[in-house]
């Protein structure tokens, strides 16, 4: 597997340098290099730094869906879009979502007149370091930085190989200080002392209010040469080699947490014997599992810009497949922690002060990020993530009683870690009822795929159950004696009967296929883990009766599966979204066989018959695993190709959508182009459903394997059942190891 990324060129987005940084970290503290030669920025984030936010009391609005209902039986879903949102604003309901906060930087300014050559920036995912190097006459100069997974710390070492020495200024600074506003930093404190720099400032947030203090701790040492202190940066001339340690603390009193910093600094190891340890921890995490198509080569491999320019003019190469897949890995592994928070949409490297999208959102977002966990046996981050969300189960209670007057849970869709109430009020979010389904899938996925028959019993059945019971009270029967799932949005499309006969954008409507397919299949988990673990058995006739008054799926005239089981809703195939192929993927009640399949297919070529244009980077991974699991390993394969070439940078994150205006991948065109992660940790979870399906219990053998893969090897992957299976292949040839697992 190929598990370095080799840039030739400096960050250049001007205005966001830090989005084209290189990553790395330890899941906790996450570092992101980006500059140049001239001056060096290494920006820190913490898993559990977050600002602002606010929490309320949520209003007892219920009485409004009769309301919304009622206008929805007569279809006017332009009127109903905002009844429930109109209401909590009404009743004086205001609450906000907190946002990950940037540490501070690490800056290194060097001080040089010399041209430099054989520029590079190079992350090596194995050892999860990032290491910067170039030539300046007979000297080659090399920074290495990394977030030990050992002891916490930010270790950057920089040598300087030939004639020449080490002249810099080295500081902790706020971050993006040349764009950003002053106000953002609140009491903001620095100073230096002989070889140490200290940097603190306070935090207001909602989320763990004792939080107070955040801040960072730098011991500087040098070989050879001089150090001289400044008030705010130690300077040094003359040095062969200089060694940076920083020490960061969150959600302390500032003194105290000021020492406590300091005193994880006092015995250092040298940076060679501190990498080894962190390095041997990583090596076995990201080797956990493994995909190649080509063979290693002699020499320096190709960089991203080659790489992306060869797949800008035609396709994605092989290598770049390759390297997309370890990234994936690699990002999630960095960004996360079975002892912290799950990552979220842009991970641990967050530059802005009020970022865009830096939230976990549960109706695609989430759950692609975890979608490897399992199948890439990566088992305890999928565990964390269910914890955190389960977490929450107070509050999702809340919410359902409080927004619709029913018992059980609904999830918001929306989410920061202070908080699982609704807090974001736009139409769509309040509107939207199949968050807890949709994640009931993971925790019953999880012991579908560990046979952790307590965690069955303890976790997943008990949140399942809560989302069930909200069902009993939210669904309606209907004139045809069926359910009807209302009000309900197929995730952040507009039916194009509402566009049309109204010109609105409103997104509410009735029985969404998405959410028919996804209490179907709670139903049907729940019946199955009762009778297995006996537990719930008074609820079963209950359970069994709600599946017979599910509605049915609806089908247009050419066939395919409307995307609303009801008559007034229209398909609009101008989206992004591919909800309501859940019952293909990520659900299983919809095979190959099965009456329903061939009408998904034509839903599923509706859509992208109509264009990339309408889609988004995430959009296009979720497209490749729709169509693994439809047997599709060409279309799989163009899906992940196409995202690649036109919203990767050349660090090679992913944005949400192409801001060069190609005219594909440009989802609705905008211009922001947030960048989020999530595609880029869905990526390795598309390769493996393309190369190995076990969601109905059934190991299924290259089920998608596109042309172009025409030998390779993938190794270490997880099925239901619990069993490890690596998978070799070269034509029509193939070897197959499985081996016990959980």
């Amino acid at each position: 597997m190929q598990s370095t990324l080799t840039m030739r060129y400096p960050t250049a987005w001007h205005g966001d340098m830090w989005r084209e940084g290189a990553p790395c970290g330890n899941g906790i503290v996450g570092a992101l290099v980006y500059g140049g030669v001239g001056r060096e920025m290494i920006l820190l984030n913490h898993t559990d730094l977050w600002r602002g936010g606010k929490i309320s009391d949520i209003p007892d609005v219920s009485a409004s869906l009769a309301e919304v209902r009622r206008l929805l039986d007569e279809e006017r879903p332009d009127l109903a879009n905002g009844v429930l949102s109109g209401a909590l604003r009404d009743a004086g309901y205001s609450a906000d979502t907190a946002s990950p906060f940037p540490v501070c930087d690490i800056r290194i300014d060097s001080h040089t007149n010399v041209t430099f050559t054989h520029y590079r920036r190079v992350i090596d995912m194995e050892k999860a370091e990032v290491r910067v190097s170039w030539q300046e006459g007979d000297t080659k100069f090399v920074r290495s930085t990394f977030v030990s997974r050992e002891d916490g710390l930010c270790y950057t070492r920089i040598t300087a190989d030939g004639s020449r020495t080490i002249n810099a200024d080295v500081a902790l600074s706020i971050h993006d200080s040349e764009t950003m506003r002053s106000n953002m930093i609140e009491n903001l404190e620095i100073s230096v002392k002989d070889d140490t720099i200290y940097y603190s400032a306070d935090n207001t947030t909602v989320y763990k209010p004792a939080m107070g203090s955040y801040g960072a701790v730098m011991r500087v040492s040098q070989t050879g040469g001089v150090l001289e202190s400044g008030k705010q940066n130690i300077h040094i001339s003359g040095a062969k080699e200089l060694l940076l340690v920083t020490a960061v603390f969150v959600g302390r009193e500032r003194q105290a947490g000021l020492m406590e910093a300091e005193a994880q600094l006092t015995k250092l190891k040298d940076y060679d014997a501190a990498l080894t340890p962190h390095a041997a921890k990583q090596s076995e995490l990201f080797h956990g599992a493994e995909f190649s198509l080509t063979e290693p080569t002699d020499g320096e491999d190709p960089s991203n810009e080659q790489l992306l320019l060869e797949a800008y003019d035609s396709e994605m190469p092989n290598m770049l497949t390759e390297k997309m897949y370890a990234y994936g890995r690699y990002l999630f592994l960095c960004s996360s922690d079975p002892n912290g928070n799950p990552t979220h949409l842009v991970g641990l490297w967050n530059g802005t002060y009020s970022c865009f999208w830096a939230f976990h959102m549960f109706n695609v977002n989430f759950e692609m990020i975890h979608w490897q966990a399992l199948t890439g046996n990566l088992v305890p981050y999928m565990r964390m993530a269910l914890d955190y969300v389960e977490g929450f189960i107070d509050d999702f209670r809340e919410n359902a009683k409080k927004i619709y007057g029913c018992r059980g849970i609904y999830v918001d869709s929306v989410n920061t870690p202070e908080s699982g109430k609704a807090a974001c009020l736009a139409d769509h979010i309040i509107n939207w009822t199949s968050g807890a389904p949709w994640l009931s899938q993971h925790f019953y996925d999880y012991y579908r795929y560990t046979g952790d028959e307590d965690y069955l019993r303890e976790h997943a059945l008990p949140f399942m159950a809560e989302t069930a019971l909200f069902y009993e009270d939210f669904l309606t029967v209907g004139p045809d004696g069926k359910y009807q799932f209302y009000p309900c949005t197929s995730p952040e499309n507009v039916p194009l009967s509402t566009m049309q006969k109204f010109g609105s954008w409103a997104q509410v409507a009735k029985n969404a296929s998405l959410d028919i397919a996804a209490c179907r299949e709670l139903l049907l988990n729940l019946l199955e883990g009762s009778k297995i673990t006996g537990l719930y058995a008074d609820k079963r006739e209950t359970w069994e009766k709600m599946l017979t008054l599910l509605p049915d799926y609806k089908y247009n005239e050419d066939g395919s599966l409307k995307e609303w089981a009801d008559d007034f809703y229209t398909d609009n195939n101008a989206h992004r979204h591919h909800s309501h192929m859940y019952g293909v993927f990520p659900g299983h009640t919809v095979r190959k066989g099965s009456p329903e399949f061939d009408a998904f297919v034509k839903a599923e070529d509706n859509r992208i018959g109509y264009g990339l244009g309408p889609q988004s980077s995430w959009s296009m991974v979720f497209m490749a695993c729709v169509n693994a699991r439809m047997y599709r390993g060409e279309t799989a394969f163009h899906a992940l190709s196409e995202m690649v070439r036109h919203c990767c940078m050349n660090n090679l994150f992913t944005l949400h959508n192409d801001w060069r205006r190609m005219g594909q991948v440009m989802c609705d065109d905008m211009r922001l182009a947030p960048f989020q992660i999530d595609a880029n940790i869905g990526f390795p979870a598309a390769v493996n459903e393309m190369l190995l399906c076990s969601a109905d219990g059934i190991i299924e053998l290259f089920p998608a394997l596109p042309s172009k893969w025409e030998k390779g090897k993938i190794m270490g992957l997880l099925t239901v059942g619990g069993h490890i299976v690596s998978l070799y292949w070269e034509g029509d040839t193939a070897r197959v190891v499985v081996r016990g697992g959980y």
